[in-house]
C-alpha cells in the first residue's frame, strides 16, 4: 500500500502525490477528538483549521509521509505553523497561493507546483518524471469528465440518494486512489431508477461540506440538490488542461486559477465574478433558490456574500445563508430555516 500524504485545500494536485508514488489524504475536519487546538491556536478561528489541528494532537489519523499546506488564508498558515508542534516527525511542504488571477500569479504558481512536485518524487526517493505525472493527470481528467456527467444528471433530475453518492466518490478520491474513485464514478454514472418528483431545485454553495449524510438531510427537508460549489465538492476535482501550456505546470496553474475561484482568490478585473458565476451555475443548473452555507469566522466568504446576495436579488433568485462549524449537527439546527426556504420556493 502507498504511503499517504495528507493535505488540507482543493488547490493541493493529487496527480502529483500519485506521480511521486504516494496516495492523497485530505484531512477532513471530521472527529471526536477533544478540543484541543487552543492550546496552539487562537479559539476563534475556522473551525475547518481547528478541527484538522485537534486530529493531528489527538493522533486521529493515518501514518502520513509528509503534509501539504496552502497557504490560502491566515488561519491555513497558522495551521501550517501549528503543524510542527502538533507533529514534529512530518515532512511539511507550504505553497503559496496568489490571491489574484493574472500572468505573474499563473507564473507564479506554476513554479510553487514544480517545487511541489519534485519534492514529493524526493520524498520518496524516486526518479523525477513528467511522464508519469501526464499519466495521471490523464487519469484524473477521466475522472473528471465522469463527475461532470454525473452533475448533468443532477441538473436535470432528483434521483434520491444521488447528490450523496456523488459525495461519497468526491470523498474517495480525496482520501484513496483516482483509479478507485474512477471506477465508482463509471458504476454511478447512470442512475438506478428513474427520475422522482416532488423536491424543490436548489443550488448550494460555500466553503466546506463533506459529509455524504448532509445531503441526504437536504432531500429529507425537501430539496434536490441540482448543482453544488464547494472546496470539498467537485470544484476540487478540477480537469487540468495539459494543451494550456507546454510547460505542464503551467498548464496545471492555469486550470487551477481558472476554476471557480475559492473566496480568497479575486480576479482583480472582474472584482464580482465570484457572485456572477454562482448566479450563472444557480440558472444552468435549473435551481429555483440558493443556499449558501459557511463555515464560522470565515472572513474571505462573509465579506463576499453581500455582493452575493445582490447579484441574486437583481435575477431575482431567492437566497439563504446558513453558517456552521463542520458538524452534521449544525446543519440539524438550521431544519427550520431551511424547511421555512423550500416552502416559500414551492415545487
Amino acid at each position: 500500500m502507498n504511503k499517504k500524504i495528507g493535505f488540507t485545500c482543493a488547490y493541493t494536485p493529487v496527480p502529483l502525490i500519485e506521480a511521486a508514488g504516494f496516495s492523497p489524504f485530505r484531512i477532513f475536519p471530521e472527529t471526536k477528538a477533544p478540543d484541543q487546538s487552543g492550546h496552539l491556536l487562537h479559539d476563534n478561528l475556522c473551525p475547518h483549521v481547528k478541527k484538522v489541528l485537534d486530529r493531528a494532537l489527538a493522533d486521529d489519523l493515518p501514518d502520513l509521509e509528509g503534509m501539504v499546506f496552502i497557504n490560502s488564508c491566515d488561519a491555513m498558515r497558522r495551521l501550517a505553523d501549528a503543524w510542527h508542534d502538533a507533529r514534529p516527525n512530518d515532512k511539511i511542504a507550504l505553497l503559496d497561493l496568489p490571491s489574484g488571477v493574472n500572468s505573474l500569479s499563473l507564473n507564479f504558481l506554476s513554479k510553487e507546483y514544480e517545487r511541489l512536485a519534485k519534492m514529493l518524487f524526493e520524498w520518496n526517493d524516486t526518479d523525477f518524471s513528467e511522464e508519469i505525472i501526464k499519466d495521471k493527470i490523464n487519469t484524473w481528467n477521466h475522472l473528471a469528465g465522469v463527475v461532470k456527467e454525473i452533475e448533468g444528471t443532477m441538473s436535470n433530475g432528483y434521483f434520491p440518494g444521488y447528490a450523496s453518492g456523488l459525495q461519497h466518490i468526491i470523498n474517495t478520491v480525496a482520501t484513496d486512489l483516482t483509479n478507485t474513485a474512477l471506477l465508482m464514478a463509471q458504476e454511478y454514472a447512470q442512475p438506478k431508477a428513474l427520475a422522482s418528483k416532488g423536491r424543490v431545485p436548489v443550488y448550494i454553495f460555500g466553503n466546506l461540506l463533506f459529509d455524504p449524510k448532509v445531503y441526504d438531510l437536504f432531500e429529507d427537508y425537501n430539496i434536490h440538490v441540482t448543482a453544488s460549489d464547494f472546496c470539498t465538492s467537485s470544484r476540487f476535482i478540477t480537469p487540468i488542461d495539459s494543451k494550456a501550456d507546454e510547460n505542464i505546470f503551467t498548464s496545471m496553474a492555469i486550470s487551477y486559477l481558472s476554476q471557480t475561484p475559492c473566496a480568497r482568490t479575486m480576479d482583480t478585473t472582474l472584482p464580482g465574478s465570484i457572485a456572477q458565476r454562482i448566479v450563472e451555475q444557480a440558472k444552468m443548473s435549473h435551481a429555483k433558490g440558493v443556499i449558501g452555507f459557511t463555515l464560522k469566522f470565515c472572513d474571505p466568504y462573509l465579506a463576499r456574500i453581500p455582493m452575493i446576495r445582490q447579484a441574486l436579488q437583481k435575477e431575482s433568485i431567492p437566497f439563504l445563508m446558513l453558517e456552521g462549524d463542520c458538524t452534521t449537527g449544525s446543519m440539524g439546527q438550521q431544519q427550520t430555516r431551511i424547511e421555512a426556504f423550500t416552502e416559500m420556493l414551492g415545487v
